[in-house]
């Protein structure tokens, strides 16, 4: 391995043609951050140019090459192991002056740069070689628009033809338009100190700071290094790769190094990957991350049967490509080679991709939905492989599955009982499924019946019951797990709506006896009389208050008048405004008090018993 500074000539003058690997990252250098702070630098090099003084080099960063073999060819091919965005970057500057010289009628300048960007025609045997670096798949048509346009009015035109969106701030097409309006600005400004300079001087500024000014530090790779291992190291510090990019290399070179096709490779299961969606920052349980590293997360938990965390992420996926026999399994999926380890992500990417947009109305949607009550994500690699074995052919027995999960879930939640950990009860159920070879909703059910302990164990409806007549779960949750609830409970309680409706709630949450009570809603008189008798109702209504039983939804917020007001003028609003499942009990009413409140706690006690059902020990478990 060799390191060397370059000068930009030095680097691209050659007949070459330098090939980003189709697995890395794609290009996403912005102008603010990036793109920026090369103009500045790079005007500032222009100043010393038209100054007429000597040229200090200023250095671009570092990049790692790796030379390609291809002794029947013209052109050189080498591949960027690390740099790819600075040389991506550098290389529409050229383009965006070489177009800048061609509209000014500067033929001269016009060959000087397009050389640098551009392949004689008659050396080169492959199309893809006329430009001097070729992108990755997911790159390689947008620089070819900018490549060939010629000017930015002309690709413009094109991309409105082709009806294709315009990002002036990120992306190839931004970049080369950023550079572009930049310099044509610098041409235009007027030089205090040399007002009658000429184009041709300003011109050939451009041309001795790119030829002089600008150099990279070029480290060559040797026939024995290793350009995995290198890339690896090179992004282990302060690098802003999702993990997800180093696993793409590591199992497209390992492809590589198979002697696969890695361009139909790439096509046929990875290019989705380097989508937006894919890319999209989401929220999912208490982690917010791009969803291509949380989907890798679960994969990965599931494949080895043990929790990963983010931090460990491509390490622990390369132990597990590495030592593949350590994780064999008929139920999960078995693979070898890159091939199949990429089709196995593939699989499963396609059942993790429809949790983010299940079918509207279906099992699913309601499951999910239902889900972000508990802010737990621990779930996800026992659903993903559910779902990978039973869909669609027994989605009877998936969706069977996804009420008892429900049932567990929603119980605990409601019993107080902790959340913490449900890695560990979920991946012993996972191991568990595999010790018996095959995945049904009573093998599941009768699992987390037995299971022990304050941290897996299933509560019966008696701890289901006292937890709903007695907890004032209002005061405990945050408001969006309460409307879980209720919304579970109105839907069963006849609200059709509730029970189709997968999408974000825009409910309000109502106390029927007001949390401000004092002005409307007095003691009763037999307690009024005793300090001692008061202070101990008046501590039991504010405890009951905020229990289901004195809970219910509104499609819009009372005011607060309204909200405090006596019981008779409170009930019209709350039956006209409240949702249909949970105002039924309310229509026979004449009062609302501690009585009616326990009463409607017990209704909805035995609703949730039935909503989130107890598993029968009788069950045979097949």
């Amino acid at each position: 391995m060799e390191a060397n500074s370059r000068p930009l000539m030095r680097i691209f003058e050659p007949t070459v043609c330098y090939q980003i690997p189709l697995f890395q990252r794609p290009y996403v250098w912005r102008r603010e951050g990036n793109w920026q702070p090369l103009w500045d630098d790079f005007e500032r090099q222009l100043g010393q140019a038209l100054a007429g003084q000597r040229l200090r080099p200023h250095f671009l960063g570092a990049v790692v090459i790796e030379q390609l073999f291809d002794a029947s060819g013209w052109v050189q091919l080498r591949q960027v192991i690390d740099g790819q965005q600075r040389f991506t970057t550098l290389q529409l500057l050229l383009i965006a002056l070489r177009d800048l010289c061609a509209s000014l009628g500067s033929a001269r300048y016009f060959e000087r740069f397009d050389s640098l960007v551009s392949n004689r025609a008659a050396l080169v045997d492959r199309p893809e070689e006329i430009c001097k670096l070729l992108p990755t798949n997911f790159d390689r048509r947008a620089y070819a628009q900018v490549h060939r346009a010629g000017s930015p009015e002309a690709l413009l035109a094109q991309l409105q033809a082709e009806g294709e969106t315009l990002d002036r701030e990120q992306g190839i097409a931004g970049a080369y338009l950023y550079f572009h309006a930049q310099a044509s600005d610098w041409l235009a400004q007027p030089v205090e100190e040399r007002p009658y300079l000429e184009l041709e001087d300003r011109l050939e500024a451009l041309w001795a700071v790119v030829q002089k000014g600008l150099q990279f530090v070029v480290i060559e790779l040797g026939e024995h290094d290793e350009a995995q291992v290198i890339f690896e190291t090179l992004n282990a510090r302060g690098t802003q790769l999702l993990p997800a990019d180093l696993i793409k290399n590591f199992l497209f070179r390992r492809a590589q190094a198979e002697g696969d096709d890695i361009d139909r490779l790439y096509q046929t299961y990875w290019a989705e990957f380097d989508g937006e969606f894919w890319r999209e920052e989401v929220r999912q349980g208490r982690d917010s991350r791009p969803r291509i590293d949380i989907f890798m997360r679960h994969f990965l938990t599931l494949a080895m049967r043990r929790d990963v965390r983010f931090v460990h992420l491509f390490d622990e996926y390369k132990h597990y490509v590495q030592y593949t026999d350590d994780w064999r399994s008929c139920l999960i999926g078995e693979a070898s080679s890159a091939r199949e380890h990429l089709a196995l992500l593939a699989s499963y990417a396609e059942h993790f991709r429809e949790f983010a947009s299940p079918a509207p109305g279906s099992h699913l949607a309601r499951f999910l939905k239902r889900l972000e009550a508990l802010d737990t994500s621990a779930i996800y690699p026992l659903l993903l492989l559910c779902s990978q074995q039973l869909r669609p052919q027994q989605e009877d027995e998936f969706e069977a599955i996804l009420d008892v999960l429900e049932s567990f879930l929603f119980r605990r939640m409601i019993c107080g009982l902790t959340s913490k950990n449900y890695n560990r009860p979920f991946l012993d159920l996972i191991r568990h499924l595999e010790d018996r070879g095959s995945i049904s909703a009573c093998a599941v059910e009768q699992f987390l019946l037995a299971s022990e302990g304050e941290g897996a164990r299933f509560p019966t409806d008696a701890e289901l019951k006292r937890a709903i007549l007695d907890h004032p779960l209002y005061q405990w949750w945050p408001q969006y797990r309460v409307r879980a609830v209720l919304e579970a409970l109105d839907a069963a309680l006849g609200n059709q709506e509730s029970a189709a409706d997968a999408q974000p709630s825009a409910l309000a949450i109502e106390h029927i006896l007001p949390q401000k009570w004092d002005e409307h809603w007095p003691l009763p008189k037999a307690v009024q009389k005793s300090p001692q008798g008061k202070q101990a109702f008046t501590e039991q209504r504010d405890r009951l208050k905020h229990t289901l039983g004195n809970l219910t939804l509104l499609a819009g917020s009372l005011n607060p008048a309204l909200s405090r007001s006596p019981w008779e003028v409170k009930k019209a609003e709350l039956l006209r405004y409240g949702q249909p499942g949970l105002s039924r009990e309310l229509h026979e009413l004449e009062d609302w008090a501690e009585r009616e409140i326990l009463a409607r706690g017990e209704v909805l006690a035995e609703v949730a018993c039935g909503v989130w059902r107890y598993p029968v020990r009788e069950r045979e478990v097949v």
